[in-house]
């Protein structure tokens, strides 16, 4: 596999994406891709696929337009979820009447429609595209169906090539580019900009005290806004179409073993470790992040070894007998043994025979100094000599 890399041409190998739209097993082994990338984190397949279906989106209406066919001067912004650990129980409707908000819930895609608008606002002229920030299940379902409601086209790329937990970790970042102004609509149809922040970790703190704010389950956001021209070299060309192609492989025909085979060598990938799960929470504290660690007892060729993995909404760390195995910028996916299913980190994989599988970060700046800094172990709440 050839990986992005410095250059505003760089991109990944990647075929099938185009403006003509996907047939049904493209589009299951699209969001099945994505949800490999999530690591753990950015929704499952099912459920982006879910928000298509119920939006009444045909396989064929859902289509990506390359990074080269707009021009430079074409303002785009990039689309997140910014959220956490919702509450368990739902928003009272004594509550609801006494702040004066709708008994019922802005769905995600019209909260990123209107996010579109309120960013097309603060920048005086009308967006012309829109790039997902992260390879995440749901906020690229949400991103599509706001797009297709808008006529707007969403370009094959991202900015992360996997997900993140919070802004500030992405090729942008790298690039010098800040996320603000941030456009933000919440579930209760709350609307915000964030014009300036000192940092991109402030402006994610700020945003997510407005989700807060709105008794949680996400807020659709708009950051990074820009001329195409000035965004490029901090996007990662053709990784969507790239995930897609990794998801042709875990849905393929033949045996689960063939299969992981295929999606190891066309990654560059690795089996790191199989084994069952039981999962640990650390924090059940609402809207934060979700902290957990998976503790894993080795099965099949890790017979009698033992692993952790660590959670903050995604995976990002995995310990085998106590010594360093995979650590984030590198994606970490956990699968399910039996059909390869990407497992999330809100409890799928509980109680389930999983492989544990690293891949190399798609884009090459994450291996700088720099790029790895962004994943510092304490920003990712484990100390840095820590072991498993």
């Amino acid at each position: 596999m050839r990986r992005a890399g410095a250059g505003d041409e760089a991109r990944l190998d990647a075929q099938g994406l185009d403006a003509q739209g996907l047939d049904a097993a493209g589009l299951e082994a699209l969001f099945t891709g994505l949800s490999f990338y999530g690591t753990g984190g950015g929704g499952s397949a099912q459920a982006g696929l879910a928000l298509l279906l119920q939006e009444g989106l045909a396989p064929s209406d859902i289509a990506f337009a390359a990074i080269e066919a707009l021009p430079d001067d074409a303002p785009v912004a990039c689309g997140i979820i910014i959220g956490g650990r919702d509450p368990a129980d739902p928003l009272d409707p004594a509550v609801r009447a006494a702040l004066g908000v709708p008994a019922g819930d802005l769905d995600l895609p019209t909260r990123f429609e209107r996010a579109v608008r309120l960013m097309s606002a603060r920048l005086g002229t009308p967006l012309r595209a829109l790039v997902p920030v992260e390879l995440g299940s749901l906020a690229t379902a949400a991103l599509l169906i706001a797009a297709h409601r808008l006529g707007l086209p969403v370009l094959d790329a991202d900015a992360a090539g996997r997900c993140i937990p919070e802004l500030g970790m992405t090729k942008l970042d790298l690039a010098g580019l800040p996320p603000v102004p941030l456009a933000l609509v919440d579930r209760l149809g709350g609307e915000a900009v964030i014009g300036a922040a000192a940092s991109a970790t402030m402006a994610d703190r700020m945003a997510r005290q407005l989700n807060r704010a709105a008794s949680g389950r996400g807020l659709a956001c708009l950051a990074y806004p820009g001329p195409l021209g000035q965004l490029r070299g901090g996007l990662i060309a053709g990784s969507i179409g790239h995930a897609m192609e990794v998801g042709r492989r875990l849905c393929g025909p033949g045996a689960a073993a063939e299969r992981l085979e295929a999606v190891l060598a066309f990654t560059g990938g690795e089996l790191s470790f199989e084994g069952e799960v039981s999962m640990r929470w650390r924090s059940e504290e609402p809207y934060a992040f979700r902290e957990a660690a998976y503790e894993l007892v080795g099965t099949g060729p890790f017979a009698s070894r033992r692993a952790r993995i660590w959670i903050k909404n995604e995976h990002h760390f995995l310990w085998v007998d106590g010594a360093l195995a995979a650590a984030s910028p590198d994606p970490i996916a956990v699968l399910d043994a039996a059909s390869l299913m990407p497992l999330a980190t809100t409890g799928e994989a509980e109680g389930r025979r999983v492989a544990v599988v690293r891949v190399p970060v798609l884009d090459t700046a994450f291996e700088t100094p720099e790029g790895r800094a962004l994943f510092d172990p304490r920003r990712l709440g484990v100390e840095p000599d820590r072991r498993g």
